[in-house]
């Protein structure tokens, strides 16, 4: 999904009282649009979550955008 759509999604919903997060590889988008929570990966298009064979990697980082929500 494009990383702009998802940002502008996220906006909207928390305009309307609507708590989200979102892992974030572009994070120039998402300082443009305001965005209000998201984590931060260094990793290329199309894998947020890093390698996939990375299992433990990848609940660290989905810990972590959880994490913004509290």
């Amino acid at each position: 999904m494009c990383p702009q759509t998802v940002g502008l999604v996220q906006k909207v919903c928390e305009e309307v009282g609507i708590s989200t997060t979102s892992i974030s590889i572009i994070d120039e988008i998402n300082q443009k649009i305001h965005a209000h929570r998201y984590y931060s990966v260094p990793y290329e298009l199309g894998f947020p979550l890093g390698n996939p064979k990375d299992f433990e990697n990848q609940i660290k980082i989905c810990r972590n955008t959880i994490q913004l929500l509290t």
